[in-house]
């Protein structure tokens, strides 16, 4: 057990060129290979980019599951400022971007809530209001030790992954020798906002002698960033959609187009403190913690051009260009600040007891996200004529001639609306586990019979508030609040709104102002509380034979799920049993409950068929539980205007995805630096879910009561039927002796998923499974000569499938390629400091969302560069 774990500890140290050699001279002896000497070391490469690689492969390598390994060096060595941003290097590997920055993690093109993170062998929270995908961005790059991406499973791993289980290891002092510390600061910028970004971090390691031949670890590392930012965006408010206009043509178009224009200011604030004591060379105790304090402060101008206003048809259309004859503008700020903090903790101790091993840990993580006092204000000009003269990617929008002045004077912006919201969501879990082996023979095998108990006890629950004024006691207009016209680089903005001004005047006014009831009602009755518990057991088997080694067995796991909400009616009528909160708004609590329990046996098999190659097969079973915001029973909207409908509703009766999964793979490793390896892998998923339009089989009455709904989108989760999966998965590196490093990686993914509507549906029954991307790559050149460092890296996500429209194929949503080059270069001094230059996006690549082709939303954030400094006597 204990040299077990030294042997996992050793792997995981950052590598020096020494310890590269060491590797690889180990690897020739363990190949049987004669050369030594002269011959050998000839083929042993010490730059540290190379050192970095070989670490990584040589993890893989001995692993017994499928995984793809990244130590903190080769982190280190692209500008990448948080977790999710390293792992999008990693084979299979995909981000989720949000303003440009990574956030949630996928893995083989499968959509990120199938996934599970973990960060030192603890589950962790997530602390946005919906999400069980944990955004990882808030967890800066420079607090780990190592990143590692599992795509199979064994007994003792949670069942909770069917794109992959993510572990973020941190620091540990006793990876290290004595006293070590690293310090480094830098400053970004970025050019979209011309804004600066500061960034300090520092990491100390120590061990400790104690008296008796103890050793105490002590690893502290802090970074912070305050990092100023910023997009341009026009996007669809709904889909685009056959339209009829008054002369009788006939076109695709959109009935709400938006401008958007962020400024963002987002600091992110990381320390992980972490004690590990050796008592002997067979038994250890550790306290491994980490927090995260993450702030978004984000400013947005927007213009909202509402073409059908009166519900009116246009009165010309054709495929590039509408126009509207009664029309509204809408002006509006978003003023808000997210604040997220996370916290883990985790208390283990690891004991070789001769034949017998124990480990143990005790977990206790919290998540948070406060939302206070965000402020919608929007100003409104209606009746004019408003179109647009090209649609596709980026619709031009275009107003009226007899009425440019008009939409160009703020005076003519009456203050409409203001919407403050105060909303708080928490997440916290409390996690226990208790593994035992015992070393035995199968067959004349050594082998190690392994069981264990996991226990998770979760809780997620939202107080979310939001109230909204519609009478301000005189007409307001923009022009008592406005600013210059808005920096905006995809077409004409106009004026936009003074923030500093209108929350002096909101501030000074706002207990005069008229409230909304009944949208005060629906904004307010979105609370929730949702528990869900967790226990497994498991048995597992793991033997060593000649070239092989074998781990089999099974994991139970039970869950049990609570939550607790509102049903929420906007009616004419009394609803029976329900409390009227405003006129003609209705609540009701809600309570649902449910328990399910599964056996999921798994089979890893591991075979060196040569001294070079390396070949695996695994059979697995898993699933994925549900996100919260899809599981959550109090609506997230319901908007209804004039026989208009609008509903956004979670669905709590949602079973979890169900997965068989198959993989193979074979894995070539080159006696110097060099690794080639080719899998392919296939999937079954049951009840897997997506989002889609069931406004043409939902009950309008559970929303509107007697109200008469001509036209209706409700947004809504459901299971579908089968999905599969099938795909391949390539990964090449291989270092030269001139300093060169090439790395590529690539996941082709095919993925067929049945709806389950049946032969008479309005639109096909099958679609590709939704967020799932069919390629996924990267290409990375790297370049190390004496002090000189390069790295050159593409990135590339294939179009994948949001949202799903049940009536017809032509609206549903996809978000296309995207492709991203990024740059790094360092230069090493003899006296330890290192300087870094970065630049991210080089090739400005947007993002770019559909349907049909047509505008859902199109957003550029420029180029970022970074100048940095660092010292360090790793």
């Amino acid at each position: 057990m204990y040299i077990k774990t030294m042997q996992s500890r050793l792997l995981a140290m950052p590598l020096t060129a020494v310890a590269a050699a060491v590797l690889s001279v180990n690897a020739a002896a363990q190949q049987g290979e004669s050369k030594m000497g002269d011959q050998l070391m000839e083929t042993i490469t010490v730059t540290a980019q190379a050192a970095n690689a070989s670490s990584d492969i040589e993890r893989q390598r001995r692993s017994n599951k499928v995984v793809a390994v990244q130590t903190s060096d080769a982190i280190g060595e692209l500008p990448d400022a948080n977790v999710t941003e390293a792992l999008q290097r990693m084979p299979g590997v995909f981000i989720a971007r949000d303003q440009g920055e990574g956030r949630f993690v996928g893995v083989r093109g499968i959509d990120p809530n199938l996934n599970a993170s973990t960060i030192n062998g603890m589950s962790l929270p997530a602390p946005e209001t919906d999400s069980r995908a944990v955004a990882l961005d808030v967890i800066p790059s420079d607090l780990l030790a190592s990143l590692e991406v599992f795509k199979t499973l064994t007994p003792d791993m949670s069942a909770d992954s069917i794109g992959g289980a993510i572990e973020i290891k941190s620091l540990n002092a006793l990876d290290h020798d004595g006293q070590q510390f690293k310090l480094s600061a830098e400053n970004s910028y970025s050019e979209l906002q011309e804004e600066n970004s500061p960034k300090l971090a520092g990491t100390f390691t120590n061990v400790f002698e104690l008296e008796g031949g103890r050793e105490l670890g002590v690893a502290i590392a802090a970074s912070h960033q305050e990092r100023n930012f910023g997009s341009e965006n026009v996007e669809t408010d709904g889909t685009w959609e056959e339209f009829t206009a008054e002369d009788g043509s006939e076109a695709f178009g959109a009935a709400e187009i938006e401008q958007r224009d962020y400024t963002i200011t987002r600091e992110r604030t990381g320390l992980a403190a972490n004690f590990d004591l050796r008592l002997s060379e067979t038994s250890q105790l550790y306290l491994h913690s980490l927090y995260s304090d993450f702030s978004d402060a984000e400013e947005r101008q927007r213009n909202s051009w509402k073409l059908d206003e009166e519900n009116d048809d246009p009165a010309t259309i054709s495929a590039n260009s509408a126009v509207w004859e009664d029309a509204a503008l809408d002006k509006s700020l978003k003023d808000r600040r997210e604040e997220q903090e996370i916290l883990s903790l985790v208390f283990g101790g690891e004991h070789d007891l001769d034949l017998w091993g124990i480990d143990y840990a005790l977990g206790y993580s919290h998540a948070e996200e406060a939302e206070p006092h965000r402020r919608d204000t929007a100003f409104v000009q209606e009746g004019l004529q408003l179109g647009y003269t090209r649609a596709g990617e980026q619709p031009q929008l275009a107003v009226g001639a007899g009425d440019a002045a008009a939409a160009l004077d703020a005076a003519n912006y009456e203050l409409d609306e203001l919407v403050i919201e105060d909303n708080f969501t928490e997440d916290e879990e409390v996690s226990f586990r208790i593994d035992i082996s015992r070393e035995i023979q199968v067959a004349g095998n050594p082998s190690e019979l392994k069981f264990g108990l996991h226990e998770r006890r979760r809780e997620k629950s939202g107080d979310l508030n939001a109230t909204t004024y519609d009478g301000f006691g005189d007409d307001y207009t923009l022009a008592d609040f406005a600013m210059n016209n808005v920096d905006y680089g995809l077409g004409a903005f106009g004026p936009g709104i003074n923030k500093g001004a209108l929350n002096r005047f909101i501030n000074a006014n706002l207990s005069s102002f008229d409230v909304d009831e009944t949208e005060t009602a629906l904004g307010s009755a979105r609370d929730y509380v949702m528990n869900e518990d967790i226990s497994a057991f498991y048995v597992m088997n793991s033997v060593d034979l000649d070239r092989a080694q074998l781990v089999y067995g099974v994991r139970y796991e039970s869950t049990e799920f609570s939550a607790d909400g509102y049903s929420v009616v906007e009616s004419g009528d009394a609803v029976d049993g329900a409390e009227e909160v405003a006129e003609d708004v209705y609540v009701t609590e809600v309570h649902y409950e449910t328990d399910y329990s599964k056996l999921f046996p798994s089979v890893n098999f591991k075979y060196d068929y040569s001294d070079n190659v390396v070949l695996r097969a695994a059979y697995t079973e898993s699933l994925s539980r549900p996100s919260f915001g899809h599981l959550n029973p109090s609506p997230a909207a319901i908007e209804y205007d004039e026989g208009e409908l609008e509903v956004e509703a979670g669905n709590p009766a949602l079973d979890p995805y169900e997965a068989q999964n198959l993989d193979f793979s074979a894995e070539y490793y080159a006696d110097n630096l060099g690794m080639f390896s080719l899998g392919v892998f296939h999937k079954r998923i049951d009840n897997f879910i997506v989002v889609a339009d069931v406004a043409s089989t939902a009950d309008f009455t559970r929303y509107v009561g007697s109200l008469a709904v001509d036209e209706a989108e409700i947004l809504q989760p459901v299971n579908g039927d089968t999905a599969t999966l099938t795909g391949a998965e390539l990964s090449w590196t291989q270092g030269f002796d001139n300093g060169l490093l090439l790395r590529a990686n690539a996941t082709f993914t095919d993925s067929e998923a049945s709806l389950g509507l049946g032969a008479d549906a309005e639109r096909g029954d099958d679609i590709s499974l939704p967020s799932q991307a069919d390629l996924v790559g990267n290409f990375i050149v790297g370049y190390e000569r004496d002090a000189l460092s390069l790295r050159l890296s593409t990135t590339f996500k294939g179009e994948r499938l949001l949202e799903v429209d049940l009536e017809d194929a032509a609206g549903d949503r996809y978000e296309d390629d995207h492709m991203q080059v990024d740059l790094s270069v360092k230069y090493r001094f003899d006296n330890g400091l290192q300087l870094t230059f970065s630049g991210v996006n080089l090739t400005d690549e947007p993002l770019f969302v559909h349907n049909s082709g047509f505008n859902g939303q199109y957003e550029e954030y420029g180029t970022t560069y970074m100048l940095g400094l660092t010292y360090s006597t790793f």
